[in-house]
């Protein structure tokens, strides 16, 4: 397996870092990962790697600035980061077989990249509305009291979200995380607001297979959350699937579970296994 980088120049003249995992011989596909909202490449690296184990050229990247925390990008740049990635993997393997893998917003974002209906198949991994009406009781009165004060205060304080508040490490810009959180409170998340904006969306043109997993335990990612972006993708050949943690010898999924090493043994070897078929 070789592995190398590629500074790829979007269509706004912006530059990304492609880190590339390329199969010795008998490549069965392209596969291109989509990070949720600044959750570093590097998390979804061993995940990428054991793909390309098995045949398969992956792609991971991190959206424009996603971990400068001070920059004042906005989630329309990331839509066009997402666009100019599949147009890269269209142009540079037009013979192989094509699937983008989206984690949480890396999911719910395919359908604003027009290139996307030309792939062969998508993966949605606790991809779901984020508004916090239809979280269960006691998840939306915290996630009210973050959204309302904790988001708000810390902005002020630092300029952008500082996640150390909450003994981790990592953050988001100030307007992403301002209009992820204006979303959470509408009940069609995104997609209001996209459309004042005049983003024109290609959910409708998508009429390949579209598989979600909803994560049981994801306490922000419900499955009525799931399938409302999975239905997003009108035209598409739509299924979605629940996994259990403990089916898989796992503790717990979490929000991130499904890219953890500890799911390599069962859950990976069953996602290779989509694949390959």
């Amino acid at each position: 397996m070789e592995i190398k980088e590629i500074n790829l120049e979007t269509a706004h003249n912006r530059e990304l870092i492609l880190k590339l995992r390329v199969p010795s011989t008998n490549i069965k596909g392209v596969v291109q990962i989509n990070t949720g909202t600044c959750i570093p490449q590097k998390i979804y690296w061993k995940f990428a790697e054991y793909l390309s184990q098995h045949g398969y050229v992956t792609i991971t990247y991190d959206y424009t600035d996603a971990q400068n925390y001070t920059s004042n990008i906005r989630h329309e740049t990331w839509l066009e980061d997402i666009e100019s990635v599949c147009q890269y993997v269209l142009q540079q393997y037009p013979n192989e077989k094509k699937y983008i893998v989206g984690h949480s917003s890396g999911g719910q974002f395919i359908g604003y990249a027009k290139s996307a209906a030309q792939f062969d198949k998508l993966f949605l991994v606790a991809c779901a509305n984020g508004y916090v009406g239809n979280l269960k009781f006691g998840m939306r009165i915290v996630m009210r009291f973050f959204w309302k004060i904790i988001v708000p205060l810390n902005v002020r304080y630092f300029g952008y979200m500082n996640n150390e508040i909450f003994g981790v490490r990592g953050g988001f810009p100030k307007n992403i995380i301002q209009e992820l959180g204006y979303w959470c409170t509408q009940p069609d998340f995104f997609v209001s607001y996209f459309k004042n904006k005049n983003i024109p969306s290609y959910y409708h043109t998508i009429t390949t297979k579209v598989k979600a997993y909803h994560l049981a335990d994801d306490a922000v990612a419900n499955k009525k959350s799931c399938e409302f972006i999975l239905n997003l993708y009108s035209q598409a050949n739509k299924s979605i699937e629940t996994l259990n943690a403990a089916d898989y010898g796992i503790k717990k999924f979490g929000h991130r579970g499904f890219f953890f090493p500890s799911a390599e043994k069962k859950l990976w070897s069953k996602f290779l296994k989509e694949l390959d078929n």
